[in-house]
């Protein structure tokens, strides 16, 4: 998740570069340090936090540059999403519809032309 964030096309603003950059270095430093043994008592359940973040803003950042109509799938994302927070307790389905939903967004990503990334589109290579 940190790392698919720090790698894609985001709007040219360097406040959203700067904090999207920043949460998937945060996502990726995070679950390496959480592997070593004392350290993952103290630091909890944050790599799983900042992981659903940085998923959720993958989401967002599809939704802003391909529009809503076309990231339907993002949307049930980030429904399950929000509710996986608490690492402890989840709620019923949310792992298995968030997978699903990340699924077609990465399927999407197979047929999608690579210029669509780099610039908010709202998926006009569909309509060609």
């Amino acid at each position: 998740a940190g790392g698919t964030l720090s790698l894609c096309p985001v709007p040219r603003n360097k406040i959203v570069e700067v904090g999207t950059t920043s949460l998937g270095l945060a996502a990726i430093g995070s679950g390496f340090v959480s592997n070593v043994g004392d350290i993952q008592q103290l630091i909890g359940s944050i790599p799983w936090s900042l992981s659903i973040l940085a998923l959720m803003a993958v989401s967002v950042r599809e939704i802003y540059y391909f529009g809503v109509e076309y990231k339907q799938e993002c949307i049930i994302t980030l429904l399950t999403l929000a509710l996986m927070f608490d690492h402890n307790n989840h709620v019923p389905l949310t792992f298995p519809l968030c997978a699903l939903g990340m699924s077609i967004l990465a399927a999407g990503k197979l047929f999608e032309p690579c210029e669509e990334d780099l610039v908010p589109s709202n998926s006009e290579f569909l309509a060609k």
